[in-house]
């Protein structure tokens, strides 16, 4: 009973675009790096994660993620979420399902991904909100099925109303290292605060 495990990961120079006016660019491409290695770290740490693999156009990150022993994809479509319907495809023989994360949760533990596989259930969309309850930062789907992610703006109701139509009720996984995404320089200055930020080893001034 296995989950394959899909991480998304942006290009380096358009990742933390948001962090532009307090990090330079090399600061942002180290956090983002630093960012996608606590979340595989994480993933590869769950009981249940059989496969990660990072999905990005990066050749930077394909190198990272593999001098870690992570496998990574490029984007298989132009647009994200046609990329991740053919990038399930591979991962259809994990019976538990597919769970797509993104890469930018600074919080995430083994713990909360035994959280999400712990939830499996072949009948149900399990989802973890972002911090500020519209967006989908983790999402695990049924390696079979018709359902298709939906990941953009105001994603979470998107994964809803989708999961309704094709028959699966919806979970709601809300935990904290799940749910802080590092996007704004607010959320930079509320990690820091929490004297996280300093286990990422990330070389950056504000």
């Amino acid at each position: 009973m296995s989950i394959g495990a899909i991480v998304l990961q942006k290009p380096l120079a358009l990742a933390k675009s948001r962090l532009r006016q307090v990090l330079s660019a090399r600061a942002r491409a180290s956090l983002s790096l630093a960012l996608l290695e606590r979340v595989c770290t994480a993933l590869r740490a769950g009981i249940g994660i059989e496969t990660v693999v990072v999905m990005t156009p990066d050749p930077v990150v394909a190198a990272f993620a593999a001098a870690r022993g992570v496998r990574a994809v490029p984007d298989p479509a132009p647009a994200l979420n046609a990329a991740l319907a053919e990038a399930f495809r591979p991962l259809s023989r994990c019976s538990r399902g597919i769970l797509v994360i993104s890469a930018d949760l600074p919080l995430v533990q083994a713990a909360d991904i035994a959280a999400i596989v712990a939830a499996a259930d072949p009948r149900a969309l399990v989802v973890a909100p972002s911090k500020d309850t519209t967006g989908t930062n983790a999402l695990l789907l049924p390696s079979t099925g018709a359902f298709r992610p939906a990941f953009g703006q105001a994603s979470l109701a998107a994964h809803r109303h989708r999961a309704q139509a094709v028959g699966l009720r919806v979970v709601l996984l809300r935990r904290p290292g799940l749910a802080f995404d590092l996007d704004t320089p607010a959320d930079l200055a509320a990690l820091r605060f929490a004297q996280t930020f300093n286990s990422l080893s990330v070389p950056v001034t504000i």
